[in-house]
């Protein structure tokens, strides 16, 4: 843990602007995405780049079912105050930014690595976020792709029935 108590801490922004199509599936790829730039994700998934590729959403029902499964993997829960940090100011007018890691705000507690999957990962960068991100990109988005996946186990339980 690194614990960063100055005031004349110069803040570097990285990243730009991006659109994400009101999609559940491009939200939580979206949501992926952030993770993986602010964690060092590598070798977690074979197809973890085609994942965070929010503007190409289109995936087959294994693709959609690994990224359910690393989304909960990585709750947003077990990385709030530690990497990502809910302060609308560092936002400015976005709904989220991110901050290398060296250059972060006054009085943040800012962990080296955070562990997902039981395995030690380093964290890269920080992010922050306004209240509402954390909703549409992840929560929302999810909720959504658990209940499609849970009618489609359903309807296909019903078509073995009846046959």
């Amino acid at each position: 843990m690194a614990f960063f108590n100055k005031k004349d801490i110069e803040f570097k922004m990285i990243g730009c602007n991006v659109r994400v199509a009101d999609d559940p599936r491009a939200k939580l790829m979206y949501y992926l995405h952030c993770m993986c730039t602010v964690v060092d994700l590598s070798n977690t998934s074979p197809n973890l780049q085609r994942l965070r590729n929010y503007a190409n959403y289109r995936l087959t029902s294994d693709e959609k079912e690994r990224l359910i499964i690393l989304c909960v993997l990585l709750d947003p829960d077990e990385f709030i105050d530690k990497c990502i940090f809910q302060n609308d100011v560092m936002c400015l007018n976005s709904s989220n930014k991110f901050y290398e890691i060296t250059q972060v705000n006054n009085h943040l507690l800012v962990a080296g690595n955070v562990i997902i999957g039981g395995r030690n990962r380093r964290v890269n960068k920080i992010m922050a976020f306004k209240r509402n991100w954390i909703q549409d990109n992840y929560y929302t988005p999810l909720n959504i792709l658990l209940q499609q996946r849970q009618m489609r186990r359903q309807n296909n339980a019903t078509a073995c029935t009846i046959s």
